[in-house]
């Protein structure tokens, strides 16, 4: 196929963002989405669970496809590349763990969740395999931003859940994400293709995110 590098990451995006999509919202109507402020002992498992299924599931579909095909998996960036970058990285990481001071079920499943549940998911599948798959044949412009305006438009499912909101409603929150979601991707996708390594967008994705929650309390 010709267009295979864009149709097929295209493709997987949109099974991605499909899935999360329609397992969030049936937890949501069910009374069963636990919020990372509601996190305890009791239901860690289940929440654990439930992300993993939600953010979790079609990332280890790709990575067992490529397994099993035997493509290498240092095409989604999980090679030992920048070791010195991500050792760096991760202890600014931990640093700001130790900074937030919460080592109970809950302030240590947001550090895993922020980590590994929300940043690795999200490059695995947009700057590991989508951006990877269209930068075999486009610029990295192109490859940046058409990735990230499906990386922006991810950004407006939950919101759109959590408020009941309509389909309207989704199409603005994605409209407004669109702008976020470009720059985010040209960031992360630089940081990426510099260090030819998944590792450091990840860990710098979720020092920005989990950074957010100490700024914001």
């Amino acid at each position: 196929m010709r267009y295979k590098n864009i149709v097929y990451p295209v493709l997987v995006a949109v099974l991605y963002m499909f899935f999360f999509q329609l397992f969030t919202k049936i937890l949501w109507e069910n009374h069963l989405l636990v919020g990372l402020q509601k996190i305890n002992e009791a239901n860690l498992l289940f929440k654990f669970t439930t992300d993993f299924i939600a953010n979790g599931f079609i990332v280890f579909l790709l990575v067992a496809t490529f397994y099993l095909t035997k493509r290498p998996l240092k095409e989604l960036g999980l090679t030992i590349e920048s070791k010195k970058i991500v050792f760096l990285l991760a202890a600014v990481y931990v640093a700001m763990f130790i900074y937030y001071g919460n080592y109970t079920e809950k302030g240590i499943y947001i550090a895993f969740f922020y980590l590994v549940i929300v940043a690795f998911s999200e490059e695995i599948i947009f700057r590991g395999y989508f951006f990877s798959e269209l930068r075999k044949t486009q610029s990295f412009l192109f490859s940046a931003v058409f990735s990230g305006l499906f990386f922006g438009v991810m950004h407006a499912f939950l919101p759109t859940i959590t408020s009941n909101g309509t389909t309207a409603d989704f199409i603005q929150l994605a409209l407004s994400s669109l702008g976020q979601g470009i720059v985010g991707s040209c960031f992360f996708a630089f940081l990426y293709e510099k260090s030819r390594s998944i590792f450091v967008p990840v860990l710098v994705h979720a020092i920005l995110d989990y950074g957010s929650l100490l700024i914001n309390g």
